[in-house]
């Protein structure tokens, strides 16, 4: 599927996006998929809300399927794990940056860290206090797959520094990575900001691959002559025609299989 120009990209932002997002893993004990559809008017929150709620039913398994459809008519659909979906998204312009303001949930090996660590002091009557320091946790992907930021609220000055450090080193010995936590206080905010590294998946990885590899494809296709390097555009076209239908694809009238 090409990306839209800007004209019909715009033209299109008035009209009602229905997005679909669905997962094969079963719910419960009658075998119910989940799933959630909603109607937008602009795409960059269609996406975000594709990602969202794609990212809440990851299971860890290629199960989830996204389409998108603009006056009832289905315009891509995109199947697999969360982070696949976000990439194939992100390769569309007008739907990049709804992606990457996607609210992703916090990993589970964080929350572990967390309440490891601020469980003690919470029992002792030491968290939410009024005029406390903001403490929060950013967990980083590699572009375009969005972030994730876990709030930790108001902790009293005296336990702040102690508790920010002492959460970067489970947060890294749980995550099983060696690279370090980085820990930032930001005096004029009030805040720690403790960031660290989210490890991703390799069908995400390969994911991520693809489309820095598209975005650079077309980037080289703009750059070329279409008469003197018809021969190289020819072969890169291909290509970047590969890449793009490897995990979304627009369903024909006859066929709406998703990959």
């Amino acid at each position: 599927m090409s990306t839209s120009s800007p004209s019909s990209s715009a033209a299109r932002c008035s009209r009602p996006i229905d997005v679909r997002v669905s997962s094969r893993a079963p719910i419960g004990y009658d075998d119910t998929c989940a799933s959630g559809e909603r109607r937008f008017l602009s795409p960059s929150a269609a996406a975000r809300f594709a990602v969202s709620h794609a990212a809440a039913l990851d299971a860890g398994v290629p199960g989830i399927t996204v389409t998108i459809a603009v006056e009832g008519h289905d315009e891509v659909c995109v199947s697999g794990t969360a982070g696949e979906i976000a990439c194939a998204l992100a390769a569309m312009a007008i739907y990049s940056a709804g992606v990457r303001t996607a609210r992703i949930p916090a990993p589970d090996y964080l929350r572990a860290a967390v309440d490891e660590v601020t469980l003690p002091i919470q029992w002792q009557g030491s968290a939410g206090v009024e005029a406390g320091v903001d403490m929060r946790v950013l967990s980083t992907r590699p572009d375009p797959l969005p972030y994730s930021t876990l709030l930790l609220g108001h902790w009293a000055p005296d336990l702040a520094h102690r508790l920010a450090h002492d959460l970067a080193r489970s947060i890294t010995e749980r995550s099983g990575r060696r690279s370090p936590v980085t820990v930032t206080y930001l005096p004029d905010q009030g805040r720690y900001e403790i960031t660290h590294p989210d490890p991703i998946s390799d069908a995400d990885a390969d994911a991520v691959a693809r489309y820095i590899r598209i975005t650079r494809l077309r980037a080289n296709l703009g750059a070329l002559d279409p008469v003197a390097d018809a021969d190289c555009a020819v072969g890169l076209a291909a290509e970047l025609h590969v890449l793009e239908s490897y995990s979304r694809r627009v369903p024909s009238t006859d066929d709406r299989t998703v990959r």
